[in-house]
């Protein structure tokens, strides 16, 4: 079941950044920010999603799964946040949001490749 939870949440997050590719041009737009700002943010969530779903595959240990909980709740903190300051015309929202996300698929993928997690070489 826990390794379940990874790869929906890995998925979810993987057709969030192709959507949010795809439509980066409005997001920039809406959001007040460089467009290069939302085509990174997609790309790194993109591939941590990815990584989050290799890892679901692989282990999926139960040990980890609140650091995609958590990242998933910083989200949801940050779209509110992003959402207010640009209905306030503020681009600081911008950079929460997907500064957010940059920072949070990094943390991700990290967590996921690395250590006891990575993988294993002389296997």
């Amino acid at each position: 079941m826990r390794k379940s939870g990874f790869a929906v949440d890995g998925t979810i997050k993987l057709v969030l950044a192709v959507l949010g590719a795809v439509f980066s041009n409005g997001l920039a737009h809406f959001f007040l920010s460089p467009r290069w700002l939302v085509i990174t943010a997609m790309v790194l969530l993109f591939l941590s999603a990815a990584t989050q779903i290799s890892y679901a595959v692989s282990k999926g240990e139960k040990r980890y799964l609140k650091y995609p909980m958590i990242f998933d709740a910083l989200i949801i903190l940050a779209i509110v946040i992003g959402l207010v300051l640009a209905a306030a015309a503020n681009p600081a929202g911008a950079w929460i949001l997907f500064g957010l996300v940059i920072v949070g698929s990094l943390g991700i993928a990290v967590v996921f490749t690395t250590g006891e997690n990575g993988p294993r070489f002389n296997d």
